[in-house]
């Protein structure tokens, strides 16, 4: 019987990072597909070769230098020309050599947090991964109603955001929480929409109900939205949220009843999406990793997330 499975082909690209936090995008060759549009360096995976081999090749034929201090972070997939193009983007701190545009029309340095300093012409696929950038591997989901004693965690990590979400708790209780978690907290605080005109905010992560609601979004604050399908995630791609969380990955205490996604499911859903995707859903921290191959830029978690701050 004849393998109808399409061919994949292994794509790295790396993500080098300065001392100012910003990142380097290269501007491709007059004669490739794409000419003039922005990316971040990188090629394709040649037989027998590794990840990590293909990027220090890469990385030395197009702009000059070799990576020292990386880390494997997101990995992206599409679909062309019969092929499946799964990309993998590293996370570059350190490096040797002076950069040289080599097999670049040109490169330069941007800021990810502001988008006017973005060229126009962007690959589309690199789009996704500017904005995750801007963005914490943890997101994690407030629960003082079951769990009170949890506020006291003192929270001052750059790797954490928050969703105050508490849909339990009185309205005391609700300002009290908020205001005291504001004290203790140096991570942004998203309101869950439920909450959002009794509470001043910097932020609002909208529930799936509220998301089908909106007609437009408040670009002065951060937007997140809870999704559950992939027509909910192009909606929030369409209304332009700064992220969403899709859920539910596997079984939760909170929906014993229903039974997850899985990964596979999951990622045949986020590969649609031009704004990053966090994990939710029966999900611990060691399941991170699993979550970036599969394209999310984090994992959120209402439990299990705040073993990170004991």
């Amino acid at each position: 019987m004849q393998n109808t499975e399409p061919k994949i082909t292994k794509v790295v690209a790396g993500i080098l990072i300065n001392s100012k936090n910003e990142v380097l995008i290269s501007q491709r060759l007059t004669s490739q597909p794409w000419p003039g549009y922005w990316e971040f360096p990188g090629g394709k995976v040649e037989l027998n070769e590794s990840l990590d081999q293909c990027l220090s090749r890469e990385l030395f034929e197009e702009i000059s230098i070799n990576p020292l201090s990386y880390t494997e972070w997101i990995t992206r997939e599409f679909f062309q020309d019969n092929r499946v193009i799964r990309i993998t983007f590293f996370k570059i701190t350190q490096w040797a050599g002076e950069i040289q545009k080599k097999e670049v029309n040109d490169y330069k340095w941007i800021n990810v947090e502001n988008i006017n300093s973005w060229p126009k012409k962007i690959l589309p696929k690199n789009i996704y991964i500017l904005k995750a950038l801007s963005l914490p591997p943890y997101y994690l989901i407030t629960n003082f109603f079951e769990d009170e004693k949890s506020i006291k965690k003192a929270i001052n990590s750059k790797d954490i955001w928050i969703q105050y979400r508490e849909p339990l708790l009185s309205i005391d209780k609700l300002q009290y929480f908020y205001e005291f978690l504001k004290k203790k907290c140096a991570s942004k605080i998203l309101i869950n929409s439920r909450h959002k005109n009794l509470i001043n905010n910097n932020g609002i992560h909208y529930t799936s109900t509220d998301l089908n609601k909106v007609k437009k979004l408040d670009k002065n604050i951060i937007n997140g939205a809870s999704v559950h399908s992939l027509d909910e995630l192009k909606l929030a791609n369409k209304l332009g949220f700064d992220f969403v969380v899709l859920s539910q990955i596997k079984k939760t205490l909170s929906h014993p009843e229903r039974d997850g996604m899985g990964w596979s499911k999951f990622k045949e859903i986020v590969n649609h999406s031009d704004i990053p995707v966090y994990a939710l859903g029966g999900l611990s921290l060691s399941d991170l990793a699993d979550a970036q191959k599969n394209g999310a830029v984090g994992i959120s978690s209402q439990r299990e997330g705040w073993k990170l701050l004991n």
